[in-house]
């Protein structure tokens, strides 16, 4: 039985991969929705199956292991940060544009779990794995350079959504085509491997993502350091290697100065940026807003997914001067992790990498393996100075993560009773699943709605919607109040009005800080204050509430001028 459990979790997770090819435009979010709620689909079969195993293998269990410890103790410390958060519901549940949340760290931190367990009871599946990461990745490439290249399309995105998305992608993914190729002994595999690096190589190029060159250079910087470190070559060959090295960094500083470097696909934009540095200035702007916010919250953070909260409440409008721009994320790891969940966070995420070293260290692979898959994490830190992770960076990261498992010796224990634990967790996932398919009809069934021609019909549906619509409540409110605008001089009766009003108010009500839904409401509540004026209705109730709602969003988005704008607006308005 265990043969086979092992069988059908390496299935599952050669699965994984292939979600990032998904894109679905019949969902809000077409890029991103889908691939979250498949993997998630994935996810929650594969601990089933990895659960079985443990049953069935109960000496198997990694009791002591550091990286296992690290990452459940960071987990813990998100859970904490999303107790004290500043709004714990957005800090749970995340939203449908990012789908994060602890809740969706959960299945990414299950997802590294599956990957440990598999090449723990089978090393051999590690390969298996990365199949499906080349193959998958192979496609992304494809299309991305045939986009940029043959289409000509300015910095596209293939199959993620976001140009920046490709290049962390085809960065972390050149490194782990690297390990295998220092493990081959093959010659026509090392030949594929070279020719599938120079294609990702090249569709890193056409995204242009300055950030993945720039954690390229550093991948290959470590690589190098460490082994003129560490090798067993003669020192005046490591100094001259090295001297050389430095000299290439020097005259590519310098060359990316020159009229031709503005001309390179690829490093156009590193050389725009160093011969103009003001196009990063917002950037810095924010992530000084997101240091002040952490002084502010150092122990526990604001929360995950409350950046845009943590970006108001501490706003410098000095950004304005360089851009018109709102982060609802600092765009670097390091700062996000800081500001969202404290130092506790942090020091729990840094345990993580150290757990990782020790056993790397540890393990029994060769010495090029060790370089690599320290390049690996190197780039992985360089290039999320300037971004943060998102599904296709997790898949790709914590499979490098999981390489270090090494192989158990189990005995699978077939006396052992554990069939009413198997029926548990299988019932507890079923459940699990039909969530995440309820999930699935919701941000479905909104695109749907919203190309319903009949106001009436699309309220009525929407309202039925709102029902079950759970975490997608917000922005199910939030695209049912562009319907409603879109639609206005088509409502003819008062119920219509009432039921697309009563969709956004039972979503205010549960998630009263988010800026675009109070937004929303407040539009509506301002339509029913001009309607109880032209009809002769008492409106002060509603002044009063939307004055409450001002009071309150200034509260939790202290500097944010939009905000003072239009409450003077209202204020004036209702004299």
């Amino acid at each position: 039985m265990t043969k086979k459990l092992i069988s059908y979790l390496t299935v599952i997770l050669f699965l994984i991969p292939f979600t990032l090819l998904i894109v679905d435009n019949k969902v809000l979010f077409p890029f991103i929705t889908t691939k979250a709620i498949f993997f998630r689909i994935l996810v929650t079969i594969g601990l089933v199956l990895a659960i079985w195993l443990y049953l069935l293998n109960p000496n198997s269990f990694p009791k002591k292991n550091y990286l296992l410890i690290a990452i459940a103790l960071f987990f813990v410390a998100n859970i904490v940060a999303t107790f004290l958060s500043v709004n714990p519901y957005r800090s749970f549940w995340g939203n449908a544009e990012r789908m994060e949340g602890i809740w969706s760290l959960f299945f990414y931190l299950s997802y590294f779990f599956l990957l440990f367990t598999l090449f723990s009871f089978n090393p051999q599946a590690k390969k298996t794995i990365f199949y499906s990461i080349l193959i998958v990745t192979t496609l992304i490439s494809i299309l991305e350079i045939q986009q940029a290249f043959i289409l000509k399309q300015d910095r596209p995105s293939a199959t993620l959504g976001n140009p920046t998305y490709i290049g962390f992608l085809n960065l972390l993914t050149i490194f782990l085509i690297l390990y295998f190729y220092f493990e081959s002994k093959s010659q026509t595999e090392k030949l594929i491997y070279i020719s599938l690096t120079l294609l990702n190589l090249l569709s890193l190029i056409g995204s242009q993502t300055r950030g993945s060159i720039l954690g390229l250079l550093v991948g290959i910087f470590t690589f190098s350091f460490l082994y003129f470190l560490f090798s067993k070559i003669q020192t005046q060959k490591k100094i001259l290697a090295f001297s050389l090295f430095a000299l290439f960094l020097i005259f590519f500083f310098f060359f990316l100065k020159t009229e031709l470097a503005l001309k390179i696909p690829g490093i156009k934009r590193i050389s725009e940026t160093l011969q103009n540095p003001v196009s990063i200035f917002p950037r810095l702007y924010a992530w000084k807003i997101f240091l002040t916010a952490f002084e502010k919250k150092p122990i526990f953070g604001w929360g995950p997914e409350t950046m845009p909260i943590a970006f108001f409440a501490n706003f410098d409008p000095q950004i304005f001067n360089y851009e018109q721009a709102i982060f609802d994320r600092p765009h670097n790891k390091f700062i996000e992790i800081l500001a969202s969940t404290g130092i506790l966070g942090f020091l729990t995420w840094l345990l993580i990498f150290l757990a990782f070293f020790y056993y790397l260290i540890k393990s029994n692979i060769n010495f090029y393996q060790k370089l690599t898959l320290s390049a690996f994490i190197f780039a992985y830190w360089a290039q999320n100075f300037s971004l943060f992770d998102m599904q296709a960076s997790y898949v790709l990261f914590f499979y490098g993560l999981s390489l270090i498992a090494q192989k158990i010796d189990f005995r699978e224990n077939r006396e052992r009773f554990i069939r009413p634990y198997i029926i548990l967790v299988s019932g507890l996932s079923l459940i699990v699943i039909i969530f995440h398919i309820q999930h699935f009809y919701i941000v479905r069934s909104i695109i749907t709605y919203l190309n319903q021609p009949d106001p009436k019909i699309a309220s009525e549906n929407f309202l039925r919607l709102s029902e079950i619509a759970g975490p997608f409540l917000t922005e199910e409110a939030v695209m049912t109040m562009n319907y409603f605008t879109s639609h206005l001089n088509q409502i003819k009766d008062i119920q219509t009005f009432n039921n697309f009003y009563e969709i956004v108010d039972k979503a205010h009500q549960k998630d009263p800080k988010d800026y675009r839904l109070a937004n929303v409401w407040i539009s509506l509540k301002m339509m029913l204050i001009d309607i109880q004026k032209q009809t002769g209705q008492d409106p002060s109730k509603n002044i009063v509430a939307v004055e409450k709602s001002y009071s309150d969003l200034i509260t939790i988005y202290p500097r944010m001028p939009e905000i003072y704008i239009n409450y003077a607006r209202f204020l004036l308005s209702n004299n």
